[in-house]
């Protein structure tokens, strides 16, 4: 079969969409299948390419900001794994994200990929003709993916469309997509169109299957979960230079304004700090990962706690696993939201090391995927007051001794390349 794959940021780009769907793509052309690419404009990447017999169309951008990046020949930039540990965090850029955020985003439908949405139809619409399209798999969020597939779906009924939903759009109001005050009730008709025209849909999670299902109830039918995808090409070390008297925490991974901030888990760590003062001599943080301009800024201002915390910057996803193999313990922080699974879950499994949970809903989708497996878990709900119970119990469980951990290759058998592209062919 010919398999088309709108996605909105594809190689050298590294965001979970892409950490996912890049390995997918190329085990699809192992099983003798052909794919093509649509996605976005980048900087130093042409507009027609070919990688690993995948060919690549390229058009519109991702955000505005992606445009201005290009337009000023921006090198440190979002999502590439060169770029500094909080990319575009200079004057000139937070100023124009400042006005960005008061205007371009405040009005924009459906989302901040808007710019991708007619260039992308329109070479989409190339694509079916030159490529003999006969799948398409849509990947969102963006819903501007699932936009084009949508009307390339309706140019061409014979096609299979998978809609393939790794973050909600209509219910997601806690995770800004677009102006709900404007667009609430325009986001819901427009996605039960959407609903009605594909062929299947997927989400990672049953939380986020059972939101749809009691919004679209009539489209059900067409559900199921697809689960997180572990995935582990060439191993390439990043050294962090521990020190060998602490215990080393590490979390790998991004912070976003209003699901997943980093400032209750600096409260935290002032209520610790005073609780042990001597916590700097026995424990030492790490982050891992992207920091957005909010992040930063409260780094910046719990100043006192700053200190337990090394910043490494944003890698790539084998220097990341080098990172986790590397630490004592692992972090992860759960959205506010229930919906959405972070796709790192399955590395926890692999690395198969005891994990701290921080908590901010009871219904905590990382908390729930986590139940039934073999890995020891501290969840700690950072929405409670947290009393000196609490961080005896959390310094018990970090200082704990224990035997050293290895890669647990079994526990992902049911999340590797090979299953996971077996479902969606399915």
């Amino acid at each position: 079969m010919n398999i088309l794959i709108i996605i909105s940021q594809y190689l050298p780009a590294q965001t979970p969409n892409t950490l996912r769907w890049e390995p997918l793509a190329r085990r699809f052309m192992a099983m003798g299948h052909q794919v093509t690419i649509l996605t976005t404009l980048r900087r130093g990447e042409p507009n027609i390419s070919e990688k690993n017999g995948i060919k690549i169309y390229r058009a519109g951008y991702n955000t505005f900001q992606d445009r201005l990046y290009d337009l000023m020949n921006t090198r440190n930039r979002r999502n590439e794994t060169h770029a500094a540990s909080s990319a575009g965090s200079g004057l000139f850029s937070t100023l124009v994200q400042k006005l960005v955020d008061k205007t371009w985003r405040k009005n924009y439908w459906p989302d901040g990929s808007k710019l991708f949405l007619k260039p992308g139809l329109r070479v989409g619409k190339k694509i079916l003709k030159d490529e003999a399209i006969t799948k398409i798999i849509s990947v969102g969020l963006p819903f501007t993916c699932h936009l084009i597939a949508r009307q390339l779906k309706e140019r061409q009924a014979s096609i299979q469309w998978h809609m393939d939903i790794q973050d909600p759009f209509s219910y997601s109001q806690e995770f800004w997509v677009n102006n709900f005050d404007k667009y609430e009730a325009k986001n819901l008709e427009e996605e039960a169109l959407t609903f009605r025209l594909a062929d299947s849909i997927s989400v990672t999670n049953s939380n986020a299957m059972e939101r749809y299902a009691d919004i679209f109830p009539a489209q059900c039918h067409k559900l199921t979960v697809i689960p997180p995808l572990f995935h582990l090409d060439v191993a390439q070390h990043y050294e962090m230079y521990l020190a060998k008297n602490l215990t080393h925490l590490t979390y790998c991974g991004s912070f976003y304004s209003g699901v997943r901030s980093i400032e209750p888990f600096l409260k935290f760590l002032e209520k610790l700090k005073k609780h042990r003062p001597d916590l700097a001599a026995v424990i030492q943080f790490h982050l891992v990962g992207q920091m957005d301009r909010e992040t930063s800024s409260l780094l910046s201002k719990y100043h006192e706690v700053r200190r337990l915390i090394v910043v490494h910057g944003f890698k790539n996803r084998a220097e990341t696993f080098s990172c986790l193999e590397q630490t004592d313990l692992i972090l992860n922080f759960g959205n506010t939201t229930d919906y959405h699974l972070p796709s790192k879950v399955v590395d926890f499994l692999y690395v198969s090391k005891p994990l701290i949970n921080f908590i901010t809903t009871e219904n905590d989708s990382t908390r729930k995927f986590l139940e039934d497996k073999n890995i020891e878990v501290l969840h700690i709900n950072l929405s409670k007051e947290i009393t000196d119970q609490a961080l005896d119990k959390f310094l018990e469980f970090t200082c704990a001794q224990r035997t050293v951990h290895t890669a647990a290759t079994r526990a992902v058998a049911d999340y590797t390349t090979e299953v996971i592209a077996e479902q969606y062919l399915a």
